[in-house]
């Protein structure tokens, strides 16, 4: 337990260390076998460039290349990685307790989802309800196959010990700004799979947009990106005038063919 308990004060060490050096573009493996999400620094592919016409544009069920790329550009997590280690992305920072079964995030101030709305702890609490209890309204009747993969279950779900299966034990907002993000166990990588795009923060207003996008603004993301037209041939993604980094907001459209 004492060695566990060092490596979760050693990533976060890390953590703060890159808060303190200002925001970069991420690199490397997000956790759960999902690659890190995209920036606007990172190559654009060309105008037109094919993708599958399958697409899923909501990031909690997104798994396939063409998926992931877009959603990379739409949509931001709370941590990112950064040569390997995890730093800041919506959260400014994120403190682990004395026992590692709970982190303190605290949200970067001024960020707006693409609708508008203020990216907030109620947003942040109602995005892991979403994701962790079936009996969430949000829910609906998805896999959530990459949550299972870092958390090992859902809320309610009990092994053959009678004990919780699911590694996360729930998110509870302190103010607007702050939230405690409680675990079963302590986890040296909890920092790490928040990073796997699957667990972007969403405006709430979009769990029930269809597609996640079939209009500008609806996607609920917070990313450089918008979607700004959905249609069965093509996608366009927009620049986002809000966006949160002035140093890494797009500047032109971003075309895709729906024709794979």
């Amino acid at each position: 337990m004492k060695n566990k308990f060092l490596i979760v004060v050693l990533i976060t060490a890390m953590f703060v260390l890159a808060a303190c050096g200002g925001q970069a573009a991420p690199t490397g493996n997000s956790g759960g076998g999902q690659p890190a999400q995209s920036s606007s620094s990172s190559a654009a592919p060309a105008s037109g460039t094919p993708i599958s016409k399958s697409i899923m544009l909501d990031p909690a069920e997104a798994m396939d290349t063409d998926s992931l790329t877009v959603v990379g550009y739409v949509y931001e997590t709370l941590i990112k990685i950064q040569d390997n280690a995890p730093v800041p992305g919506l959260a400014a920072s994120a403190t682990p307790s004395e026992d590692g079964l709970a982190y303190t995030v605290t949200l970067r101030p001024g960020v707006k989802f693409h609708d508008g709305t203020t990216v907030n702890a109620d947003a942040v609490v109602a995005n892991f309800n979403r994701w962790f209890d079936p009996k969430d309204a949000a829910h609906g009747s998805g896999m959530y196959d990459a949550w299972t993969a870092a958390f090992k279950g859902f809320k309610g779900e009990t092994g053959a010990d009678g004990k919780a299966r699911s590694t996360f034990d729930g998110a509870e907002k302190v103010d607007e700004a702050t939230v405690i993000l409680h675990l079963n166990t302590p986890d040296p990588d909890f920092l790490t799979k928040l990073a796997n795009p699957a667990f972007s923060i969403v405006s709430p207003a979009a769990f029930g947009a269809a597609g996640f996008g079939t209009s500008s603004g609806k996607d609920g993301g917070t990313g450089p990106y918008m979607i700004s037209a959905f249609t069965d041939s093509g996608l366009t993604l927009a620049p986002f005038a809000d966006y949160w980094n002035p140093s890494a907001a797009a500047s032109a459209n971003m075309d895709f063919s729906l024709s794979k």
